[in-house]
């Protein structure tokens, strides 16, 4: 059988030098690292410290064999302790970071200067360090100042640590963080802190910030004034707690909305005030965004709006109540209206008396059932409003006085008297109750006597106009009256007139009798005048009591016009005023002959008045759905300022010292008109004469 071959004896050199290049390797390899470790230990903006604590371990041994339990304590009491165990720190190395954070050369420089680096702050920071090894705590992290030797202080952030496992006091490493660029950077964020909070408790609104989920983080001090709240109980969503309930839900969905789209809103709501009052507010609030664009929240302001609401209701509340007085001159159903209009927008009741012609006491309004008497009240608040002429304003009733005022035990009462030209018409009165709880104070007093002094204008027009319409009456039945007793005699001397210028006129040889004839001719013209004058005061008084009566007819204007200007031609003679007649015919139509033959005969001689010595033209003509006549003489014309007025009653366009008249014509002649369904207009210029245009209306055309 075969032997295996044998292997040949390893030599012990070679094992001993393969060792040893191994361990050779091994060695470089951590010096290596540990170069690698130091040029990082270097080059770290870090300040790095190694230091030796033994001789410090030492003397706190000799503390602990003496007694001393606590060593902060005994530190604080023995100062001279302090200076002495820090001196017997060793600084073993130090970085390049170190050097350039101290401004110093050389390490040498820097552990040569340590005195010159450590502050007070620096030792207090020390004793934590002595307390640390005492306890054998292995770590310790504090902020302290240090000061570089060209004397410049710096803030640190200091860390401390040691192997407090195996005791070793030899090796303790500080690290020394430069934080005063983020101390900076803190302090100006905190004074700018402190300089909103200063501006914003000092607004004069309430201000109000939300972080990303819309919880409140801040409240200005207006805001915990205005709502009695305090922080604990208005951040977060505390604040919704003095939202009125009814308010609460929509006051959440625009919130919610707004903050669904980071858009801004503005919502008004009412707000509980720290007296317990709801007040209504305006909330406006905008997104608050980061330097990336990133959602930070809200930033909103409430203001109280109470007052401009108020104002605002009141302004709507006069103007509805201004159509309520101007809608009738029934001033009683008027202000009826108005003392249910003012309930509940100014006070829960409401109540209007006024003083008749007789002084007796009426009440014509109440809204509320408060009906009580006044005769026998002198206490009573619309009793001294009227008697006084000033208003009265009573904004808490003693609780033995309620009763005497009104059945609904008022709270608050007011009382201001209509006043008028000087005269007191009556008085307003309101007054509030626990059903609403509401004080009336001054500034509901200005609105009450804005809304009084309206109401008694209203009040004075009303009764001015009643006086006005029976003065109206009154002189409309005189003038009848006058006018028929003046017609009566007047017939009858017209006909003795007449037939006593027949019987002059059989003698017409006699002298006497051509002057006699001449003297009748004038008196006949002066009784026709006189008639008219009487006739027109008659119209003019049946047309003021209604619609005249008309009897329609198939009549031809341009034939009408042809008769009357017939019989006006011995007048135009002597005002040597020559009658142009102009136009097409026939213009036939359904009028009342009698009363278009007046209308023709006033414009007529209304020309001849005014325009004598000049031509007067009448023209008759046909339009697309109305027969038209236009009246033109040349004289003197009329003023402008005339013009609005001509065809109003006892209206005239020129002097009456100069051209009688009673100012009636043009009167009863746009009456007529208008009773028949047509118009009459006037165009003038002064000094060049005048022209009236009748219009009529013609049946359509089959």
């Amino acid at each position: 059988m075969p032997k295996a071959p044998r292997k040949s004896p390893r030599r012990r050199g070679d094992s001993a030098g393969s060792e040893r290049a191994a361990l050779l390797r091994r060695i470089a390899e951590l010096e290596e690292s540990e170069a690698h470790a130091r040029r990082i230990v270097q080059t770290v903006g870090v300040s790095l410290w190694e230091e030796d604590f033994s001789q410090v371990m030492e003397v706190l041994h000799t503390l602990r064999r003496q007694g001393v339990q606590d060593v902060r304590a005994h530190c604080a009491a023995h100062p001279d302790f302090v200076r002495e165990a820090a001196g017997r720190v060793r600084v073993v190395n130090v970085n390049d970071a170190s050097l350039r954070m101290f401004g110093a050369s050389s390490r040498e420089e820097l552990q040569g200067s340590l005195h010159r680096i450590f502050l007070p702050e620096t030792m207090a920071v020390f004793v934590e360090q002595l307390v640390a090894l005492d306890q054998g705590r292995p770590f310790l992290q504090a902020e302290t100042v240090l000061r570089t030797l060209e004397g410049r202080h710096i803030e640190v952030l200091f860390s401390w640590t040691w192997d407090a496992v195996a005791k070793r006091a030899d090796q303790v490493l500080v690290t020394l963080m430069d934080i005063g660029e983020r101390r900076a950077v803190e302090r100006a964020l905190q004074e700018s802190e402190a300089r909103f909070r200063n501006m914003a408790d000092h607004a004069p609104v309430m201000l109000w910030v939300t972080d990303p989920r819309g919880a409140c983080t801040y409240l200005n001090r207006n805001w915990y004034d205005f709502t009695g709240k305090t922080e604990q109980t208005g951040l977060g969503f505390g604040w919704l707690e003095a939202v009125h309930p009814d308010d609460v839900q929509a006051a959440r969905a625009i919130f919610l909305d707004a903050h669904a789209r980071h858009a801004s809103f503005q919502l008004d709501y009412r707000l509980r005030r720290a007296d317990g009052e709801y007040r209504w507010a305006i909330d406006a609030a905008a997104p608050r965004f980061g330097p990336d664009g990133e959602f930070l929240g809200y930033i909103g302001s409430v203001i109280d709006i109470t007052e401009r609401r108020q104002r605002e209701e009141f302004q709507r509340f006069l103007t509805e109540a201004g159509t309520t007085l101007a809608s009738s001159l029934d001033y009683a159903t008027t202000l009826a209206s108005l003392a249910r209009l003012a309930v509940p927008s100014l006070a829960d009741g409401c109540m209007v008396d006024l003083l008749e012609e007789d002084g007796q006491v009426h009440r014509v309004a109440v809204a509320d059932p408060a009906d009580e008497p006044l005769d026998d009240n002198p206490q009573h608040p619309a009793t001294r409003a009227l008697r006084e002429g000033q208003p009265v304003l009573l904004p808490e009733l003693p609780l033995d006085a309620r009763t005497t005022i009104a059945a609904t035990r008022p709270l608050s009462v007011m009382s201001i008297p209509l006043r008028a030209r000087g005269r007191t018409l009556g008085a307003l009165t309101f007054f509030t109750t626990a059903r609403s709880g509401r004080r009336l104070g001054e500034e509901e007093l200005a609105a009450a006597e804005e809304l009084a002094r309206r109401a008694a204008l209203s009040v004075d027009n009303a009764r001015l106009y009643r006086d006005a319409q029976r003065a109206v009456r009154l002189r409309d039945e005189f003038l009848s009256i006058a006018s028929h007793e003046l017609k009566t005699p007047l017939t009858p001397l017209a006909l003795k007139l007449q037939v006593l210028a027949r019987e002059i006129r059989t003698l017409p040889e006699s002298p006497m009798a051509q002057r006699m004839l001449g003297h009748l001719d004038s008196s006949l013209r002066q009784a026709k005048r006189l008639s008219e004058l009487v006739e027109h005061l008659l119209d003019a008084t049946h047309l003021s009591a209604g619609q005249p009566r008309l009897e329609q007819e198939e009549v031809d204007l341009a034939a009408l016009v042809r008769d009357v200007t017939a019989s006006f031609q011995p007048q135009a003679e002597r005002a040597g005023s020559p009658l142009l007649l102009e136009g097409e015919g026939p213009l036939v139509g359904h009028w009342d002959r009698l009363r278009l033959e007046q209308v023709v005969s006033n414009l007529l001689s209304n020309a001849l008045k005014y325009g004598a010595g000049h031509p007067v033209t009448l023209r008759t003509e046909r339009t697309s759905a109305s027969a038209r006549l236009l009246v033109r003489d040349q004289g003197i014309g009329i003023e402008p300022l005339a013009l609005p007025h001509l065809f109003h009653k006892f209206q005239r366009g020129v002097s009456e010292r100069h051209y009688g008249g009673l100012g009636l014509g043009l009167y009863v002649t746009r009456q007529l008109l208008q009773a028949m369904g047509g118009t009459v207009t006037v165009e003038s210029t002064p000094g060049r004469g005048a022209t009236f245009t009748v219009e009529l209306p013609l049946p359509a055309r089959g």
